[in-house]
């Protein structure tokens, strides 16, 4: 038996562009390390290279995210056309696998420990069910990955991936995890087991990226008790890793020395504004901007790179304060944002239900639109226009060379702690690619107005696929007439 993984990607610019970085999705080598042994197993990923579509494979199981499901489905319906049997999962099939199913022979709405072999066992014996939602089984049963399957010719900077934990215990509202998934981590053990064992590193850059990896969780610092266990087991292996967690963690000036003795040297965390009535909109409490100058210092002289995301268009967002952006950002001298986005309401999210229920979502919104740098909906104190805006001119902004070498200039000499001035370097071009949304210069960034892929739109119109409308309780049909207010000032 053949099966393809394949996690499939549309690049922010709408043009048929690869974007290698460091951190990519490891839903394949997840996916592999459940399938049976006797398989053939191949993986692929759209966002470091071409997907071979004159091959054939008995199995096809698709991950994606919500604004790749136009892209997704054109590659399920021609699959399908030459008799292979594809699979649709990822939180976007989860919350709508009723148009999923119309493209898909199966759609999985659970976990892929518990569903993914479930789901192999039926196609072998011809029994495949349209869908597969069996419960989850807790972290414990997360598997091995397949690290021997990552080609790292592909994408020279990537770094393996591990997960530790699930979930996250906060409730954003603007997070596709609130409400739809508690947190829970795995035994220590198998983590520490599975990276002195199973892990392939990368072998690019004479060994420089060697031993190092990354963790895919949401918030590995979900538990700050688990987290101090797991610092205290990795100590000895003599590793370097980064991770995601929320910034309430840092404040622990024991629990971040912790941290760099046992081998972080990167972390990423959304604090997604600088205006305090951003964040209270966001019902993103454990942010205290208060603290941010003295945590910042306080992390990077441990060791440790700490770099930030911003978002634009938030209700709290004024045309002052995003003006006067980039001189917050100088006031904090160490600050280091290498994502900037438009604030998005994915549609299984508090703040989605919100604007919903306000009338506030834009018209002709379709899936496609929910990749967090379109402007889905209506802000309280901004016209789309002026959102569109101000993100273009902080793109530019904050990913400048100047900046760059301000980043370097602050940075570079605040540690000696191995692997720590290597880490800044690499972040260089992390920053720089906050430009690359801009790459296309007849981008609109308002939903309704950008039309999607070229090559895409062929397809669906060749096979008669109409692209998915979210912006109510509906989920499929023809793509509305945009606003003319907004056209017209966009």
């Amino acid at each position: 038996m053949r099966i393809a993984i394949i996690a499939t990607y549309t690049h922010p610019t709408r043009l048929r562009i690869k974007e290698p970085s460091i951190m990519q999705s490891s839903v394949p080598e997840l996916i592999a390390g459940l399938c049976p042994e006797h398989a053939e197993v191949e993986i692929f990923n759209e966002k470091e290279a071409d997907l071979p579509l004159d091959r054939h494979w008995d199995l096809v199981f698709f991950s994606y995210l919500h604004s790749y499901y136009e892209h997704t489905k054109v590659l399920s319906t021609l699959f399908r056309q030459r008799g292979m049997t594809t699979v649709a999962g990822g939180r976007h099939a989860g919350h709508f696998p009723d148009d999923a199913a119309k493209y898909f022979d199966a759609v999985i709405t659970g976990e892929p420990e518990s569903n993914v072999p479930a789901l192999i066992a039926d196609f072998e014996k011809g029994e495949l069910k349209p869908r597969y939602s069996l419960p989850s089984q807790g972290a414990a049963a997360i598997r091995p990955y397949r690290y021997e399957l990552i080609d790292f010719t592909h994408n020279k900077v990537r770094l393996p991936g591990i997960e530790a934990s699930r979930g996250c215990p906060f409730t954003c509202n603007f997070c596709v995890l609130t409400g739809h998934e508690r947190y829970r981590f795995r035994p220590i053990p198998e983590v520490i087991d599975e990276i002195q064992t199973r892990m392939r590193w990368n072998p690019n850059f004479l060994g420089l990226m060697g031993d190092a990896f990354v963790f895919l969780d949401n918030n590995l610092g979900g538990s700050p008790k688990y987290l101090r266990a797991l610092c205290e087991a990795l100590i000895p292996l003599k590793k370097t890793w980064g991770c995601a967690l929320t910034f309430n963690v840092l404040k622990d000036e024991s629990l971040v020395k912790l941290m760099a003795k046992a081998g972080c040297r990167y972390v990423y965390t959304g604090l997604e504004s600088l205006n305090p009535d951003s964040i209270k909109a966001m019902n993103k409490g454990q942010n205290k901007l208060s603290e941010v100058d003295a945590v910042i210092r306080r992390v990077f002289s441990a060791g440790i790179l700490l770099s930030f995301g911003l978002i634009v268009g938030s209700d709290g967002d004024t045309n002052e304060y995003l003006h006067r952006l980039p001189e917050y950002l100088a006031d904090l001298k160490y600050f280091s944002v290498t994502f900037l986005g438009i604030v998005c309401p994915y549609p299984e999210t508090p703040f989605f239900r919100e604007l919903q229920a306000e009338d506030r979502l834009l018209p002709g919104t379709i899936s496609r639109d929910y990749d967090g740098y379109t402007l889905c909906h209506r802000p309280k104190q901004l016209h789309a226009s002026e959102v569109v805006e101000h993100f273009q001119r902080l793109c530019n902004t904050l990913g400048s060379l100047p900046n760059i070498a301000r980043h370097y200039a602050s940075k570079l000499m605040m540690s000696d702690l191995p692997r720590y001035k290597q880490t800044i370097l690499f972040s260089g071009p992390e920053i720089v690619s906050i430009r690359n949304p801009l790459k296309n210069k007849e981008r609109r960034y308002i939903a309704g107005l950008d039309a999607i892929e070229a090559w895409d739109a062929e397809q669906m119109a060749r096979l008669g696929l109409t692209p998915q409308v979210l912006t109510g309780p509906g989920t499929a049909g023809a793509r509305p007439t945009p606003d003319p207010g907004l056209a017209a000032h966009g």
